[in-house]
């Protein structure tokens, strides 16, 4: 029954650990750069797949 117990209580502390990792994750992947960097215009396209990529970040010209 103790065996039990100490195998449980280990357990949650491993659960407890990841989670914290994975927060840990978050907070430091949020600050990785401006929204409209062109990284991240690259990352959702790929995610997308199946539409072109962004052109180039800007003002577009008169005539668009």
């Amino acid at each position: 029954m103790a065996y039990d117990l100490a195998k449980l209580h280990i357990e949650e502390l491993l659960r407890e650990a990841q989670r914290e990792r994975l927060a840990k994750q978050a907070v430091s992947s949020r600050h990785a750069g401006p929204i409209d960097s062109v990284g991240y215009r690259e990352r959702i396209a790929r995610l997308l797949s199946g539409f072109p990529p962004l052109g180039p970040v800007g003002p577009r010209p008169a005539g668009a």
